[in-house]
């Protein structure tokens, strides 16, 4: 028994001498080289928000059991914990910043999903709808960047939150991160003596600098990699130098850069964080590369962006609502149902964004296509706003009309048989315009004749608006309708001629039509202006605009 004892102390001595002798000290130099920039960027922002982000993804997410324990860094390191959690945010004031991001990520994927949205008809009857799902996956990358970005260039607008002194660090914080800063600058002189490493390891002020500068300032991804090449010496072996200048050549599609500096990302990296916001995005990259390759589908790619997904789940904070979906979207295209519910499923426990949440978990349930879980989800939430405040009958016939938008299946013949609205007969007509269809049109002519001058158009112009503003071809056309023949809103034939042109540009081509004939028109009447004005004495002009003729009312069909 005691022979058993004295042969585990032993194992156990040999093992821990030999974990220590192996440590490697990138570790430790990585998470020091964190903290300074993190420090940097709280003092150059001099944002409260700015400090809550860096506390929450970096500061406090330092894995401590992957690094050598020292006690001049412990010191240090507990300082910085102490002074940062003193001045991160309320729960009142981060819930407000959360709504303002949590708005504008919405929007954000709805944007991106909006040309996935027009051919969502065919998508529901495709059988290959996994292909689809990551046909629009490149698209969605950058959207759905995780929570630790949404603060960087093109993140959630502050302006506003920061000009409230809740939101700005005063002089006395400032001065406390100051001498922070200075302490781990100092820190890491003495690390790389410790550790017998080369002086590039260590990050210096000024070059924190530069990086910061090019990251947050830089004015397009390709002056952000000219900036970042220009600093390699410098940065070498910091992994989010290299994450930062392989997603600016994935921005400019410099397929070689993109390579090298992803493959530098990989060789540098060390597991500093419990969840690695830059190691997410990385393996999101490689998925795409992947479903972009043009390789086949098959069990290997399958497993291959199975583990990549595993890495995307378990580096993603628990309130990265976005990231919580997508990682559980791309579960759900890859058959494994239950695990991207349980993805989905975070955010509906810990109440993050439960509106979204609660449709893409719906629709996971009941086996909605993949290509379409999170446009559905989004259209729902969409016409809910819309349509909450209409009438049970009103409602119905706006969500009719929202499919005829999208262009859903059979969304022309439900709308036949409900001709109440002043707004369905002019569905229809615009319908019978667009298709040009002469055997079609002669169905509705009585119809269309009839078509009321004046309606209550009032309950519906929100979705119409919403409508024409994701550039819907027929939402389009049916506005500069009512613009130009001041159906349900004032006469406004601008209105009207910009109206026409947007949906022109999508290829409408009654459209393109209608625009021409009102340029047309306005053109003579201009010059009409100008011939009377050139033909009357200067003390004889009247000040008023001459009237114009009636607008040509242009028509692509014989009556």
């Amino acid at each position: 028994m005691k022979k058993s004892a004295l042969i585990v102390i032993i194992v156990f001595t040999f093992i821990t001498s030999a974990l220590a002798d192996d440590y490697d000290p990138q570790h430790t130099m990585l998470a020091l080289n964190m903290a300074v920039v993190s420090v940097h960027r709280i003092i150059n922002s001099q944002s409260r928000a700015i400090l809550d982000d860096e506390y929450q993804n970096i500061i406090n997410n330092l894995s401590l059991g992957n690094i050598r324990s020292d006690p001049e860094i412990t010191k240090l390191y507990e300082r910085l914990l102490d002074i940062t959690s003193r001045k991160k945010l309320r729960t009142d004031e981060a819930e407000y910043l959360r709504k303002n991001y949590n708005d504008q990520a919405k929007r954000s994927l709805s944007g991106a999903l909006s040309d996935l949205g027009k051919n969502s008809a065919a998508m529901i009857r495709e059988d290959g709808s996994i292909s689809a799902f990551f046909g629009s996956f490149s698209s969605l990358v950058s959207v759905g960047a995780a929570s630790y970005f949404k603060y960087q260039s093109g993140g959630v607008n502050l302006r506003g939150s920061l000009e409230d002194n809740l939101y700005r660090l005063n002089a006395e914080d400032l001065a406390d991160f100051n001498e922070i800063q200075k302490q781990l600058l100092t820190s890491s002189w003495n690390l790389l003596n410790t550790y017998n490493l080369p002086d590039d390891y260590r990050l210096v002020q000024s070059s924190v600098d530069d990086f910061c500068k090019a990251v947050e300032n830089s004015e397009s991804p390709s002056q952000l990699l000219r900036m970042l090449q220009a600093m390699e010496d410098d940065f070498r072996v910091y992994p989010p130098y290299w994450f930062y200048r392989a997603k600016a050549a994935r921005d400019i599609k410099d397929d070689d850069e993109y390579t090298y500096s992803l493959e530098r990302f990989n060789e540098v990296w060390r597991p500093v964080l419990r969840r690695d916001p830059f190691m997410l995005e990385a393996a999101k990259f490689r998925i795409s590369d992947i479903v972009n390759d043009g390789v086949p589908f098959d069990d290997d790619t399958r497993r291959r962006v199975l583990e990549l997904c595993e890495v995307m789940r378990d580096n993603t904070m628990r309130d990265d609502w976005v990231n919580n979906i997508f990682a559980g979207a791309v579960y759900y295209a890859l058959g494994e149902k239950d695990e991207g519910m349980r993805c989905v499923a975070v955010n509906l426990d810990f109440s993050f964004e439960r509106e979204l949440s609660s449709q893409v978990y719906s629709n996971m349930n009941n086996n909605v296509p993949p290509s379409l879980v999170l446009s559905e989800a989004l259209r729902s939430l969409k016409l809910h706003e819309l349509t909450a405040d209409m009438t049970s009958d009103d409602r119905i016939t706006a969500l009719m009309i929202a499919d005829y938008f999208d262009d859903r299946e059979g969304a022309l013949g439900r709308l036949s048989f409900d001709r109440r609205s002043p707004v369905v007969l002019h569905a229809l007509r615009v319908d019978a315009l667009r298709s040009s269809d002469p055997a079609k049109f002669g169905t509705l002519r009585e119809l269309t004749e009839s078509l009321p001058l004046s309606g209550d158009y009032g309950e519906f112009m929100p979705l119409l608006r919403a409508y024409s503003d994701d550039e819907k071809p027929g939402a389009l056309v049916m506005l500069a309708d009512m613009y130009h023949y001041g159906v349900g809103v004032s006469e406004d034939v601008e209105a009207a001629m910009r109206f026409y042109d947007l949906a022109g540009q999508r290829g409408e081509v009654y459209a393109q039509k209608m625009y021409s004939a009102l340029l047309m028109t306005e053109r003579v009447s201009k010059q009409e202006d100008v011939n009377v004005n050139e033909a009357v004495p200067a003390e004889t002009k009247k000040p008023e605009r001459k009237e114009k003729k009636p607008l040509i009312r242009f028509w692509p069909f014989k009556k």
